[in-house]
């Protein structure tokens, strides 16, 4: 026999669904549109109406178009011997005049790994290097993980990683070298069955640094083995078609080119040089930025700044990024509690702090920081 209670319930329901209407599907669409990639992942869940949508291409495009106008900054910390733990929070709009804010984080994920010599970050992705050549790939977004191919080592190896926003690619190339000679190979994440594909090349060269991709071009220096005797370029990958170009940049402009102390960044759509330059007896700090002045880029001017800091952290063992057009963010190697990342505008030459809330887990562990991180909903 019923209870009065469940004779209600069955009411309520009876009567919501004679008069309710359903919602229309473009609205759900742009319902999900608006969520956290987090929480679109769980709903893949909830029916197969939703999980058809979320996994349609224009829907993914959309997102990450969307995830594009508002990117953020990720946080990478070793959680412990086995574990990364990801985390991301958004990128303060930069026109601002308020001296300190706050902002909370997102947790991802805890990303398996064991003992990791590489970390790094492009677009959507985060890539681990194990061991000399085993390379794990991760989207924070999706939670989706996967291992490349190995590849044989030889007598040294380089992985750069660049995208081409053309055809939405992620490429991945990997140089050997053994006895003088290299071999260059290609993989593209977004096939079937990932493989690795030899290239041509005309000049030999040994990479001795990072790389950066800039609007589908991925730049690292290097030495060339052609001249009697060694010279330090830059070499220029064009992702979407495979091929090299040089920059041998002239003796007035060879600061930029010290590996020591200088990294290649994006500044503002284009390649330059940034040397931090810290002074632990006096609370500032000042840095060099190298800008091409020429479409070769064999000429660069160089640009010092400098700007009191904020807290005393930020002095110490720092990350430092160009982001957005005129800022420059300093963001510390550990985690403390309170956290705070720091801004610079190169323009108004104004300092401002923001505190990065939700990283009490990983309070004084070594964390890894990428600015301009993308939610990114596509499966692999």
């Amino acid at each position: 026999m019923e209870s009065l209670h469940q004779k209600d319930h069955q009411t309520i329901l009876t009567r919501f669904s004679k008069y309710s209407e359903q919602i229309p599907d473009d609205l759900i669409t742009e319902i999900l549109l608006r969520l956290p990639s987090r929480s679109i992942a769980r709903f893949r869940c909830v029916c197969k109406l939703w999980a058809s949508t979320i996994s349609r291409q224009d829907f993914t495009k959309s997102f990450r178009a969307r995830s594009s106008s508002r990117p953020q900054i990720l946080f990478a910390c070793g959680k412990n011997n086995l574990k990364l733990f990801l985390s991301s929070s958004p990128q303060p709009h930069q026109n601002t005049d308020v001296n300190s804010s706050s902002i909370a984080a997102s947790y991802h994920m805890n990303l398996p790994c064991g003992r990791f010599y590489t970390l790094g970050h492009i677009g959507s992705l985060v890539y681990v290097r194990e061991g000399m050549s085993l390379w794990k790939i991760c989207n924070p977004s999706t939670g989706q993980c996967f291992t490349l191919p190995e590849v044989k080592i030889h007598s040294w190896i380089r992985t750069f990683f660049g995208y081409d926003p053309i055809e939405k690619q992620v490429k991945v190339l990997t140089i050997t070298g053994e006895h003088g000679e290299d071999n260059h190979q290609v993989l593209t994440l977004e096939t079937d069955k990932m493989s690795w594909r030899t290239i041509e090349y005309d000049t030999p060269h040994s990479p001795i640094s990072a790389g950066v991709c800039i609007n589908g071009v991925l730049y690292y220096r290097a030495y060339e083995h052609s001249l009697p005797d060694p010279c330090m370029m830059i070499v220029c990958f064009d992702v979407r078609s495979e091929k090299y170009s040089f920059i041998r940049v002239r003796e007035s402009s060879l600061g930029a080119m010290e590996p020591e102390t200088t990294t290649l960044i994006n500044y503002n759509g284009q390649l330059a040089s940034l040397e931090m330059q810290r002074s632990f007896s006096e609370a500032s700090t000042s840095f060099d930025l190298w800008v091409p002045q020429d479409s070769g880029k064999e000429e660069w001017s160089k640009h010092t700044y400098k700007f009191p800091m904020l807290r005393n952290e930020a002095i110490h063992d720092t990350l430092y990024f160009i982001v957005g057009t005129n800022e420059i963010v300093l963001i510390p190697r550990k985690v403390s509690d309170p956290f705070y990342v720091f801004y610079y505008n190169l323009e108004r030459k104004t300092s401002r702090s923001v505190e990065i809330r939700g990283m009490k887990e990983v309070k004084g562990k070594k964390l890894f920081a990428y600015v301009d991180h993308i939610e990114d909903l596509k499966l692999m």
